[in-house]
């Protein structure tokens, strides 16, 4: 997989930090945490898995792991829609992504 440009907000109303991220599934981005962005009990789990808005949905010890995590929660929706439809879309089984994250990885969930 090849690495593109990738803005990442820290909140939805932040100003974007660029990073390298990868696509392992359409709509959904892996990338390393910039130093700037981690909090201090952050360094374990370094690796983001996020949406192509920009905001991180969980962190992972690892990029294997976070691909991983693309992965398992690929089919959950289709994920190149818009960050605020998915929010509003009463078909998106937010309860069984969480799920899958939470059973099937080792991810940490981040609320945004």
């Amino acid at each position: 997989m090849n690495a593109s440009t990738h803005e990442v907000k820290a909140t939805r109303t932040a100003t974007p930090v660029l990073v390298l991220a990868i696509e392992p599934v359409p709509g959904l981005r892996v990338y390393e945490e910039p130093e700037e962005l981690r909090h201090p009990d952050g360094k374990s789990h370094p690796w983001r898995l996020g949406h192509h808005s920009g905001l991180a949905m969980a962190a992972f010890t690892s990029q294997e792991d976070a691909i991983n995590g693309a992965h398992q929660v690929a089919d959950c929706a289709d994920w190149t829609r818009p960050a605020t439809e998915l929010r509003t879309d009463p078909g998106f089984d937010l309860t069984g992504y969480y799920d899958r994250l939470m059973e099937k990885t080792s991810g940490l969930l981040i609320a945004n």
